[in-house]
């Protein structure tokens, strides 16, 4: 079996299943069943080589970092082997995981990698292939953040919803190489050192709408710095699993892909699923203090109700008490210390009416919202010790909220950064 899974430009704007782990898996049907895919422990150290034309373009140095990322994972148990560069390589089932350029493959797709991966009935992978298009190189991308995505592809990741992480399926000229703790929870689950339900604690839920159980709605758990730690997709019957979340203070809400992620960007059984509108909702009880190696179940975040219009999909920044904005479907970059003009786009934007804010303590709202025709945009402060990583930015509009999850990266110290726990 052969799936293939693309790496895109990030778009400016101009005006039955199983339940699924921590993060989100490459899960196909085989024999009726949803499988996720992996490599077999004896894979590795998984051989890779690299054409020449790779090394030319790129340097030796970005392509090997871009895989130590994901062996630094510290609860992950991932290692590689750079099998030397050839010359001539061409990406096809030859029994050699392979790094190389594809001229013009994704000429006018708006595509700039991909990666093929071979696996059998029971899931079990053989061989990924590595594409690459020569423009990633000269469009100031930061390529070894999108060689990174592409070798979490090649590991059995999917996409993900948090516009911070590494494995979101859009690039930008401002991405970050770090990978975020949803990503790393990801790997730690699918290869772990220890076990995952020992070393974290695990949530256990469901997402019930107007029809029972949602399917494929991205269920997020947040912790006090307003950073998603760890996210998953709902199965068939709503249900939720989120296996080695550090142990620490949480709250759970779910939202649907209604954009800018949606169900086409993620592979296998998650890509037909229909998109269920509904606000993004808080799991009752509100919030968690969690242990590692303890369960947490009976979590429900109840969706039902009316449809809603309310759908952030765009942020952009500009100097502060102007509005000079290009929004876009990747994440901003702040800056501790920094007071900057933050804009939040998308459907459903209602002028005197809708509002934002960031979910990090360290980043307060100093003016009065304004508001153009899509848009909602106000001043805001960043403390000097702004709890560094990502944040989730929830929007508000009368009755209806929604959030952009990880939508605002804080640079800056390793502060407040959450990293996987290794024991």
């Amino acid at each position: 079996m052969r799936p293939i899974h693309w790496l895109a430009v990030a778009a400016l704007v101009a005006a039955a299943a199983s339940p699924a782990a921590a993060a989100v898996r490459l899960t196909y049907a085989m024999d009726g069943a949803p499988t996720a895919v992996f490599w077999p422990p004896s894979a590795f150290p998984i051989a890779y080589a690299v054409d020449q034309r790779v090394i030319d373009k790129f340097g030796v140095s970005t392509v090997e970092r871009a895989f130590d990322a994901w062996t630094a994972v510290p609860g992950a148990n991932v290692s590689f082997k750079a099998a030397g560069v050839v010359s001539g390589s061409r990406a096809g089932k030859d029994g050699v995981n392979s790094v190389t350029l594809a001229d013009d493959l994704f000429k006018n797709q708006g595509f700039i990698a991909v990666t093929t991966n071979w696996y059998d009935g029971s899931g079990e992978i053989s061989e990924a292939d590595i594409q690459i298009d020569p423009s990633l190189g000269n469009g100031n991308y930061n390529v070894q953040e999108a060689i990174e995505h592409e070798v979490g592809h090649l590991l059995g990741l999917d996409h993900s919803g948090v516009l911070t992480s590494v494995m979101y399926p859009y690039i930008c000229k401002t991405a970050s190489t770090d990978l975020d703790p949803d990503d790393e929870i990801a790997i730690a689950n699918l290869y772990p050192k220890h076990d995952p339900t020992l070393s974290g604690a695990t949530f256990e839920g469901q997402v019930v709408g107007n029809s029972g159980g949602v399917f494929a709605a991205q269920v997020v758990a947040i912790d006090d710095d307003g950073q998603p730690v760890a996210t998953a997709l709902t199965d068939a019957g709503g249900d939720f699993t989120m296996q080695g979340v550090p142990a620490g203070k949480y709250r759970i809400y779910a939202e649907p892909l209604d954009g800018p992620v949606q169900p086409g960007n993620f592979a296998g059984v998650w890509r037909n699923a229909s998109v269920t509108s509904f606000p993004t909702q808080f799991a009752d009880g509100g919030a968690l203090q969690v242990d590692a190696g303890k369960v947490y179940g009976n979590l429900v975040v109840n969706t039902s109700g009316a449809p809603v219009t309310l759908n952030p999909k765009w942020i952009g920044t500009a100097p502060a008490s102007t509005a000079d904005f290009s929004l876009n479907s990747t994440a901003v970059t702040l800056v501790p210390g920094q007071t900057v003009a933050v804009a939040l786009g998308g459907d459903g934007f209602t002028g005197g009416m809708t509002t934002f804010e960031v979910l990090n303590p360290g980043v307060q709202r100093v003016s009065d919202f304004h508001y153009a025709s899509n848009f909602v945009y106000a001043n805001f402060r960043v403390a000097a010790n702004a709890p560094a990583g990502s944040a989730t930015v929830l929007a508000h509009s009368g009755n209806e909220s929604a959030t952009l999850t990880g939508a605002v990266r804080i640079v800056g110290s390793d502060v407040g950064r959450t990293r996987v726990a290794s024991r």
